[in-house]
């Protein structure tokens, strides 16, 4: 008898009373869209040195020159801050219309599913970049060209370097 007292006693003992909680665990997953500017290439200059420059345009290429991550879609669309280019260093600020400025982007991750296409600069976004893909790590090289023509002679001063500037606005959107 002492034993079936003895294993029911253990038994009450090892079965005690035990509760059981929880919690609930969401995830939230929230869109997320990101787009940075190489800060080594702040400023992009189109430098005008001879007569083939003046003839035929200038460019200058910015390598790796934006970085963008995105969860979903999205398009980078590109516009210039004022209409006019405005003269830097003199006290009465002289204007000139926006050159006809191409810009054009280039991936430079071999694979991505990604559509570039160039565009002018003006005041009107241009979508230079799209894709109905996600990216992580997409990165882009980004070429500035300057008119040829002669179409800035005009603003030329003898024996003075002139500098016309104007801010270039990238964006990124949901596609």
């Amino acid at each position: 008898m002492e034993k079936v007292v003895l294993i029911l006693g253990l038994a009450f003992l090892g079965g005690t009373a035990s509760a059981q909680t929880g919690v609930r665990l969401n995830i939230e997953l929230h869109d997320v869209q990101h787009l940075v500017i190489n800060p080594d290439q702040s400023t992009v200059t189109l430098a005008y040195h001879t007569l083939t420059d003046y003839q035929n345009g200038v460019e200058s290429v910015q390598k790796a020159h934006l970085s963008v991550f995105s969860t979903s879609g999205y398009e980078v669309k590109v516009k210039l801050a004022n209409q006019d280019f405005v003269k830097l260093g003199q006290a009465q600020t002289e204007k000139i219309p926006a050159p006809l400025i191409r810009v054009k982007a280039t991936t430079t991750n071999i694979g991505q599913a990604v559509n570039t296409a160039s565009g002018i600069l003006s005041t009107n976004k241009e979508t230079i970049i799209s894709s109905d893909s996600p990216t992580f790590n997409g990165l882009f090289d980004v070429t500035y060209t300057g008119p040829g023509a002669d179409g800035l002679m005009q603003y030329v001063e003898k024996n003075n370097t002139v500098t016309f500037t104007n801010d270039v606005l990238y964006s990124i959107e949901t596609r």
